[in-house]
């Protein structure tokens, strides 16, 4: 075996350790998720779906006062996934219980170690409630990490009125533990009136989800097999190549089986230091665990998955050495076609491996210029500043949901900056098919077809280059709800909008912040010719960014209902409402001016927009990385191949290439089947490409038929004048 191979070889099986070892991670990643999808243990569920969230605070406020007596608790599990392929990335979870009487479910471990026990979690609900067990959106915010699992979603644990909050939803499955039947019937029944929904409907799941790892996991898999069946190709290769050294071996009365083990001897020590590095590399991918007898399993587990890989390869590629009779092997007999046409096999097998992964990530990368496009803009307003976070401070009661002080001061701030140079308040949502046939039976008339909602300030709109006239801001301004709806629709959906919109803003309870509007109900709607692109605060890459025919509320502080007035303090990208130049933010977030509305213990933080698309910026680098780290990968295994092949067809046929070479044949008919392999391979990859439409394959495979013609032209040359030289010196 020649020192290159050897090399090759032992960095190969290096490579399938490592890789075998984070596939392992990524499974026991699968089982993290399986134990949380199971948690907290002896459970009950009710799902709650369909619920406007106007009703939150009122459904919120009961969950607690439920779970916080008698060791009772409420557990709600939100998965975040990938905006590029879809795969699970996080894991929020949200809490809530006395924490006094702390259910013995609560704490959770895995592999023998505490992610958070009851102390941690005793911490949570009597902190802060930004606060959080493990990264959720800030690192400040963190009072007790969790011990981390590379690739494997993140996990946060937070206030379950935290994660309503930040969510934008009370939609949901609430998992009870510590209550009894009859216990969890009187919540159902006190959860009736506020969901119109039944008992049995709630504890009735009415859909179901899937997550997966995403496309690492998939990319990890193809570049262990890539990576396994070149170790394979190169060991065939390599005991071919070395039948004459065997004959020899054997005439001076040696055995077969010694030869083969002298052979693969190199491969055979490079085997157990991947076993070793295999082992500490699992270690090393679960920071804060402790070292219990489960993760000892785990981490040899993945050494003996890697050390069977590779020697699986070496017995298929002893195989040929030792079947092989003695006389052949003295001879140097063996059948050139068919181990041509075994190699040619393989690369064929790469070229086609190397198509399929470009044809996979032609969607997350048409995800991912979705996601630049919208990261591009959002450039716009990357400087507009939203509410990040609140304190409680004297207002404990407030953000538990007993009390709605903190929303009537919060009001009383907007209301008195509302017209100020710098403020502006927009909120918006898209309702799909799926929203609306679920408000069936909630409200007696429901929007024909899917629309985007945004009720806005004047200064808002005038901020998009959208002109009101000054009698529609002053009818807002005296507490009438001025809806204008685009004129492009048909009189029948306009009708049943109009009806809902009617529905949506009649309150038939007391309000805690009483508004001009509520005081003397007013609705009205004004048609409006669609024509300016308005900005729609969203960050999913489906939707459109900007809309010119969304249904639009004039909302000022006196025509707001008890949704929008005690939701002013709702935080986070898309869920806030108050947005702030930098000079109205320092203004008006100075501690000064915000106590003389009781709202300076609070310290209400707002951050630029910029702050808040960090994320999104990330996600789009972090996948251009993956994406070229498997373009270089597929490619180098590609070229390894063909240069295999040509070294192999060059020795395998060295005396017929130097006799003709020096009788003047061209290098094209000297090396033609191949070059006829390889442009055979090369043109039925552009073309299934084309057909596919996949622009990713398409380029990678015209880049790398390119390389391969270049290749064969620099190698052909080169391996031709050495067979010449070698049969020269015999």
């Amino acid at each position: 075996m020649s020192f290159s191979s050897k090399v090759l070889c032992s960095l190969l099986v290096i490579l399938i350790g490592c890789l075998g070892s984070v596939l392992l991670v990524f499974s026991q990643g699968a089982a993290l998720k399986q134990d949380l999808d199971h948690y907290p243990g002896a459970s009950t569920t009710v799902h709650l779906a369909g619920i406007p969230e106007e009703r939150s605070d009122r459904i919120l406020a009961v969950l607690s006062a439920f779970a916080e007596t008698d060791g009772r608790s409420i557990v709600r599990i939100d998965d975040q996934l990938s905006n590029v392929d879809g795969g699970l990335t996080g894991v929020r979870i949200g809490l809530v219980a006395d924490p006094v009487n702390l259910s013995s479910a609560l704490p959770l471990h895995f592999l023998g170690t505490a992610l958070f026990g009851a102390g941690e979690l005793r911490d949570l609900l009597t902190g802060d409630r930004a606060r959080s067990i493990g990264l959720d959106a800030n690192e400040s915010d963190v009072i007790h990490k969790i011990p981390e699992l590379a690739f494997a979603p993140r996990i946060a644990a937070v206030q379950l009125s935290r994660l309503v909050e930040t969510s934008g939803t009370i939609n949901g499955a609430y998992r009870i533990a510590g209550a009894n039947e009859a216990q969890i019937d009187d919540l159902l029944a006190s959860l009736e009136p506020l969901t119109n929904k039944s008992a049995q409907t709630m504890q009735t799941e009415l859909r179901g989800k899937q997550t997966d790892a995403g496309l690492a996991a998939f990319i990890l898999l193809g570049f262990l097999l890539a990576a396994s069946l070149l170790l394979l190709f190169l060991l065939v290769f390599e005991a071919i190549r070395s039948s004459r050294a065997l004959g020899v071996h054997l005439l001076l009365g040696r055995t077969t089986s010694g030869f083969v083990l002298s052979l693969f001897r190199p491969v055979l020590f490079s085997c157990g230091f991947a076993a070793v590095a295999s082992s500490a590399l699992v270690l090393v991918l679960m920071p804060g665990y402790a070292l219990s007898p489960a993760l000892a399993f785990t981490a040899v587990s993945s050494a003996a998955a890697g050390t069977a890989v590779t020697l699986m390869c070496i017995a298929v590629a002893a195989a040929g050495p030792l079947s092989i009779k003695p006389v052949d092997a003295i001879l140097g007999r063996y059948s050139k076609k068919i181990l041509l046409v075994t190699i040619s096999g393989f690369y064929l097998f790469s070229v086609a491996g190397f198509s399929v992964a470009f044809f996979a990530l032609d969607g997350p990368m048409k995800e991912v210029g979705a996601l630049t496009d919208v990261g591009r803009s959002w450039a716009d307003i990357e400087d507009q500043q939203i509410l990040y976070r609140e304190a409680p401070g004297n207002d404990q009661a407030s953000f538990t949901g007993q009390s709605s002080k903190h929303a009537r001061d919060i009001y009383e701030w907007y209301r008195s900056i509302s017209d100020e140079p710098g403020v502006s308040l927009v909120s918006t949502e898209h309702y799909d098919r799926r929203v609306l046939d679920q408000w069936h039976g909630i409200y007696s008339s429901v929007p024909e077809k899917p629309f985007w909602y945004m009720a806005a300030s004047p200064s808002y709109l005038a901020s998009q280059g959208f002109t009101l006239a000054d009698d529609l801001v002053h009818r807002a301004s005296r507490g009438e709800r001025t809806y204008l709806i685009p004129g492009s629709w048909t009189a029948r959906t306009k009708q049943a909008m109009h009806e809902w919109l009617t529905e949506d803003s009649r309150i038939d309870y007391e309000a805690s912040i009483e508004t001009s509007y509520l005081k003397s109900p007013a609705v009205s709607f004004v048609e409006y010719s669609p024509r300016t692109p308005l900005f729609m605060w969203n960050v999913d890459p489906t939707l459109a960014q900007r809309v010119v025919d969304p249904v639009i509320l004039i909302l000022t502080p006196e025509n707001m209902i008890p949704f929008e007035s005690e939701s002013l303090a709702a935080v986070g990208l898309e869920n806030s409402y108050v947005k702030l130049t930098a000079a109205a933010a320092q203004n008006f977030t100075s501690p000064s001016y915000l106590d003389r509305f009781s709202l300076a213990d609070n310290k209400p933080e707002f951050l630029p927009v910029s702050s808040f698309i960090a994320g999104l910026k990330k996600t789009i680098h972090d996948f251009l990385a993956l994406f070229a780290t498997v373009a270089v990968f597929l490619c180098v295994f590609c070229l390894i191949l063909l240069v295999t092949l040509m070294k192999l067809f060059s020795t395998t046929y060295r005396e017929s290439l130097a006799v003709k070479r020096m009788l003047g044949h061209s290098l094209s008919r000297l090396f033609a089947s191949t070059i006829i392999v390889v442009g055979a391979a090369g043109a039925l990859a552009v073309g299934s490409a084309i057909l596919a439409q996949s622009t990713s394959a398409l380029l990678a495979n015209i880049v790398m038929l390119t390389i391969q013609v270049l290749m064969i032209a620099l190698l052909g040359r080169r391996y031709s004048q050495l067979q010449i030289s070698s049969t020269l010196k015999e």
